[in-house]
């Protein structure tokens, strides 16, 4: 099983508490902020019940998923405010805007 979220950036919301009770995922994340000192820096993340962590995406912070192996994956997440396509930029996952190729789905 595989599904795949597009890379997205929120402009103002905060994604906090972000976490996987349920299945497992690949959590990527890249930084394109001009002045900050991780900019360029991408870091993938594997979330599950057996690793399991709380996450912040702070605004401004690429990110994107993927539930991997065989069940579905549940993502728990309390955002800073309510949901507003408008602040939310997309990327297509082939976009070379954010250095990464994302890998199969383990099965």
């Amino acid at each position: 099983m595989t599904t795949l979220i597009c890379p997205r950036c929120h402009r103002f919301n905060v994604l906090g508490q972000l976490a996987v009770p349920v299945g497992q995922i690949r959590l990527v994340l890249y930084d394109d902020r001009a002045d900050s000192p991780t900019q360029g820096h991408v870091e993938e993340i594997l979330l599950s019940p057996k690793d399991y962590n709380l996450v912040t995406i702070p605004p401004l912070i690429w990110n994107g998923f993927q539930a991997v192996g065989p069940e579905m994956a549940l993502i728990a997440n309390c955002a800073s405010m309510e949901h507003d396509p408008a602040e939310i930029r997309r990327l297509d996952p082939s976009d070379s805007t954010i250095p990464y190729r994302w890998k199969p789905a383990r099965a």
